[in-house]
């Protein structure tokens, strides 16, 4: 029940109510990676930026094709809309960590390249930050595994 009601508020992008169902859901089954797909996102736009960087991490960790392999038109991801939206903040934003986690998380859904570059960017306001470093790390992992 709550995997369903969170999708129907996912696709009309109320992300606070999404995000409250997707938890319910997650919580009663921890495997529902489809959800934690989903749940990042809403965290990203509701302003819980460590429990999307953590819940990322922790996806990408084990399944980054999950989130890779994403189709905006067959999964209704609203990744780019998104970028496109957040972007537009740049001028105010270049020194935000925040900012700059936000747009590495939502990129990877459309653009492995652009994550990483946001990601690098963030490690530049943050050079110690263990979370980014490992973040670099698996998608670099990713990236090489590519061209081989």
């Amino acid at each position: 029940m709550n995997e369903m009601l969170g999708n129907q508020y996912f696709m009309a992008r109320n992300y606070r109510a999404a995000q409250d169902e997707f938890e319910l859901a997650i919580k009663k089954d921890p495997t529902l990676n489809r959800l934690k797909k989903k749940l990042i996102i809403c965290y990203t736009q509701t302003g819980k930026v460590k429990q999307a960087i953590d819940l990322f991490i922790e996806l990408i960790s084990e399944h980054i094709e999950l989130i890779i392999d994403t189709d905006p038109i067959r999964d209704d991801c609203p990744c780019p809309d998104l970028v496109e939206q957040i972007e537009k903040l740049k001028d105010s934003h270049t020194n935000s960590l925040d900012y700059h986690l936000i747009l590495g998380i939502v990129w990877l859904y459309c653009d492995v390249n652009k994550s990483i570059e946001y990601f690098i960017k963030a490690r530049q306001l943050e050079p110690a930050d263990p979370r980014i470093n490992k973040t670099i790390q698996i998608i670099e992992n990713y990236l090489q595994h590519q061209i081989i």
